[in-house]
């Protein structure tokens, strides 16, 4: 199988200024500089095993429940970096073994995946990566010798085979780690040759990997996982909060750990080529929210999967990155990564504001096999940089498309003009004053359709963009009038709406997506109960989802829950009562209905499972 080729730290608009780092003793600890971050990051990728070695007898590293005893063998470590060893291989016999914390889900999950009380297996060989003490921990004894050639390999295939697998960059994390003097630190490690094959152990206390990779963002600091290949990706057999947030009771979500807030986002897109490329220039206003911020990560393309390549293939990758006064940034992002990591040359304090512009691109459009001229991101949501989970933000977005299409998106539309020198194109512009968690868009050969809905004094548009009749035959009247239902039912349930205008584009795939003030929807124009309540259930989220979010995986359900008992509350008016009965028969039956899992039908029912509870409970910091 061909590894992924690394691309070389860029600065971009300027030739990368290489620094030369002292390099002091194993263990010893100095400070780089604001601008020697990239080059730390340089030779992170490289794990170079330096001829250092370690015997093991019986050693043994803890790493909050995870033990790891080294029972005989051998550990080989890494080059320093900025005067501090970041990475070792082990080669020999081992245990590990990590307790399941107290919790009825965590324990019940880790019998259904491994048929087992405790995570635990021999290995015999292990690759190490971190930004704590592990060093001063197993390298005490350390001598100078012969590196063997089998660790050789293991460092050299550990990240390029994870980054591939998972998205998730190891040395742009440990770096971040470094540079913002994260504590507690980063810590990985990968066991290979026991009983239960390869996996891993993440700790990542500050949730970055966690949320990103993994979308476990309720706090968790820990996982347990596996890969079971491309197609089915990866397996979390174990998710954990610290052992000190359990003897404390309470735990802090992942999104403290944010090291800035995006406030308004400027966006250029060029969807002119949708079938080759997507082309967006962001420019992004930050606040920092702790002292001391050297490295900022952004999330991006994160959900594309290593199958058929399509994260190598299709996701957006970072062409240019500078402050807004033109100055140029150093910047990473590998090939296979589901994201990129932006170097200050400044050090940010709380309260901070800075301008980020950021150019990314690539094939990221979504276009139908059996309908023409329809196009829409990939994924609805990570088509530019993001840093935090769902943090809001207000954005001004210009559209650069073909004349012939129409751009539906986020907000309201305020203004069609033309491309002086393209006669072919057009310049729309999109705008979302009220801070809001993710926008997305469609652009095609769209026909408009709307109506005006009128709220008390207020009134707005109501928009739906359909395809032509001579490609799709679609009842624009019915889809406008069930959303036009729906909104002043919702009006009258929850409140007045909150966006300026409120659209719904169609779009060719099976499931329906509520973003701010635009629903994506499949074609629905069949007067049913069910096209009620699907119309009914999108629309729900504006308020719940949008206007109330979610603030972890462990409480989207919520979210969900309520939008599915406001589908059956206006079922029950749009249609006869007893068809709002009907969906909540068809409800009750699925609680009796086994579980489905990603393994295959599992035991017990939905309404005996336990939900996925936040245990210890979260701080609402």
């Amino acid at each position: 199988m061909r590894q992924p080729q690394r691309r070389s730290i860029k600065r971009f608009g300027m030739g990368l200024v290489i620094l030369i780092l002292a390099i002091t003793p194993a263990g010893a600890s100095q400070e780089p500089s604001a601008g020697t971050w990239p080059t730390v990051y340089q030779q992170l990728t490289t794990f170079e095993l330096s001829g250092v070695f370690a015997a093991a007898d019986n050693l043994q590293l803890k790493r909050d429940r995870a033990v790891i005893t080294c029972t005989s063998g051998t550990f080989y470590f890494e080059e320093p970096v900025a005067g501090k060893v970041c990475s070792a291989v082990f080669i020999g016999q081992g245990l590990f073994r990590a307790e399941v914390p107290p919790s009825a889900f965590e324990k019940e999950h880790v019998q259904r995946m491994l048929k087992a009380d405790v995570v635990e297996s021999d290995f015999k060989t292990a690759v190490l990566r971190f930004s704590d003490d592990t060093f001063d921990l197993i390298g005490e004894n350390a001598s100078q010798g012969k590196t063997s050639p089998d660790a050789v390999k293991l460092a050299t295939q550990f990240e390029p085979r994870l980054l591939k697998e998972t998205g998730a960059n190891i040395s742009a994390r440990i770096t971040v780690s470094l540079a913002n003097r994260e504590q507690p630190a980063f810590f990985i490690a990968e066991f290979n040759g026991g009983k239960r094959d390869r996996f891993t152990l993440l700790l990542d206390h500050q949730g970055r990997i966690p949320s990103t990779t993994f979308g476990i963002n309720g706090g968790e600091k820990g996982l347990i996982y596996t890969n079971r290949g491309s197609r089915s990706g990866s397996d979390v057999w174990m998710a954990f909060y610290s052992e000190a947030d359990y003897t404390r009771g309470s735990v802090s979500y992942s999104d403290v750990c944010n090291l800035v807030d995006s406030h308004h986002y400027t966006m250029q897109v060029d969807v002119r080529e949708p079938k080759k490329r997507l082309k967006v220039q962001v420019l992004v206003d930050l606040e920092s929210l702790v002292d001391g911020v050297h490295a900022i990560p952004f999330a991006l393309s994160e959900g594309l999967p290593e199958f058929k390549s399509l994260r190598l293939k299709r996701g957006m990758r970072l062409m240019s990155a500078s402050l807004s006064d033109g100055t140029a940034l150093d910047a990473v992002q590998e090939e296979w990564e589901g994201g990129l990591t932006v170097f200050l040359p400044e050090t940010l304090s709380k309260g901070k504001r800075i301008q980020l512009r950021l150019d990314v691109e690539g094939d990221f459009m979504f276009d139908s096999s059996f309908l023409p001229h329809c196009f829409y991101p990939l994924i609805s949501s990570e088509w530019y940089p993001r840093h935090g989970y769902l943090d809001r933000a207000t954005y001004n977005m210009s559209f650069l498309h073909k004349k012939s299409y129409l751009v539906a998106s986020s907000g309201k539309r305020v203004k069609e003009s033309p491309v002086h020198d393209d006669p072919d194109a057009q310049i729309t512009e999109w705008k979302m004053d009220q801070p809001v968690s993710l926008v997305s868009f469609g652009v095609g050969s769209f026909e408009l359709h709307e109506d005006i809905a009128k709220q008390g004094d207020q009134q707005g548009p109501v928009e739906f963009y359909s395809m032509p009749g001579r490609v799709l035959a679609i009842k624009e009247d019915f889809m406008v009038a069930e959303l036009m239902n729906s909104l002043n039912y919702f009006t009258v349930m929850f409140g007045g709406y909150p966006y300026p205008q409120l659209g719904a584009v169609f779009h060719p795939r099976g499931f329906g997506q509520g973003f701010a003030s635009l629903l994506l929807l499949p074609r629905s124009d069949r007067a049913s109960k069910y096209t009620y309540s699907f119309i009914a259930h999108e629309m729900a989220h504006q308020w719940w989802g949008n206007m109330v979010a979610w603030r972890s995986y462990r409480d989207q359900w919520l979210s969900e829950g309520f939008a599915e008992y406001s589908r059956v509350l206006s079922t029950r008016l749009r249609d006869k009562p007893k068809a709002s009965l009907e969906l909540v028969k068809r409800m009750r039956r699925s609680l009796r209905d086994p579980l489905e899992t990603e393994t295959g039908i599992g035991k017990g029912k939905p309404g005996r499972s336990r939900p996925y509870h936040p245990w210890p409970s979260p701080e609402h910091a």
